[in-house]
């Protein structure tokens, strides 16, 4: 049976039972609430598990584990995310004329 532990301003809390994976940071030996959505290729996501604290929520229910986190900022700081969307092309319906 795998226990959790967990520190708060209140005290530690342990949790014993099989809840799930324990939180990827190597510091944390909590519930995993969530997996990294940062995606690694062939519709595929990294999954690592992640706690709340270690999770950062880059987009609505979508998460990223720190060291993904840290390559979407760069990626995000370099003007990699307004150079993408400038090569966006908009969809027009076939048939419709532009006025």
């Amino acid at each position: 049976m795998s226990c959790y532990h967990k520190i708060t301003p209140e005290g530690q809390i342990n949790l014993c039972g099989d809840l799930g994976p324990h939180c990827a940071d190597s510091r944390c030996m909590w519930v995993a609430d969530c997996l990294c959505d940062f995606p690694v290729g062939d519709s595929k996501t990294c999954d690592r598990p992640v706690c709340d604290d270690h999770a950062y929520e880059v987009a609505p229910d979508t998460h990223y584990c720190a060291p993904h986190y840290n390559e979407w900022m760069k990626f995000k700081n370099d003007g990699g995310v307004k150079a993408v969307l400038e090569n966006v092309v908009p969809y027009k319906t076939p048939g419709v004329i532009d006025e």
